[in-house]
């Protein structure tokens, strides 16, 4: 692939960064990186979080403390671990995440509104398989 590999990248680096500005968006992208993960699992440890979203332990540990101050995470007992916790999403982290991705979604269809009912398609059947392609042992959901 070579060339087109790095065409491929710089051309979703664009398309992120189009769709943040589009978007007007104000959260701290890790934030919704981070409810994306909590959001699609049952309620897991700091570490697991760390490890899904492939980030460090402290990092994630940061960005956890201010999640849970902004009430868009929140602990619970781990129920195999009494010593442990785990992290859940709250309503408010819910609609957080929903409102993020929903201005990005409407930013996306103003920016593709010219383009065909099957170029959009099959974008889309070709975005998920590309992800699919990249991670086999996740479940890549079209809705997130």
């Amino acid at each position: 692939m070579g060339t087109e590999g790095q065409e491929i990248l710089s051309g979703l680096i664009d398309i992120i960064t189009a769709l943040k500005r589009r978007a007007g968006e104000r959260e701290d992208p890790a934030t919704v990186f981070l409810l994306r993960h909590l959001r699609a699992s049952a309620p897991r440890r700091v570490s697991d979080l760390a490890e899904c979203s492939r980030l460090d332990v402290s990092t994630v540990s940061r960005h956890v403390k201010s999640l849970e101050e902004a009430g868009y995470v929140t602990r619970i007992e781990d129920p195999d671990d009494r010593r442990a916790s785990l992290l859940k999403i709250t309503k408010q982290g819910q609609s957080l995440y929903d409102a993020a991705m929903g201005a990005r979604s409407a930013a996306l269809d103003r920016g593709l509104a010219d383009w065909s009912d099957k170029d959009r398609h099959t974008l889309a059947v070709l975005v998920t398989r590309a992800a699919r392609s990249l991670n086999p042992s996740a479940e890549t959901r079209s809705n997130t």
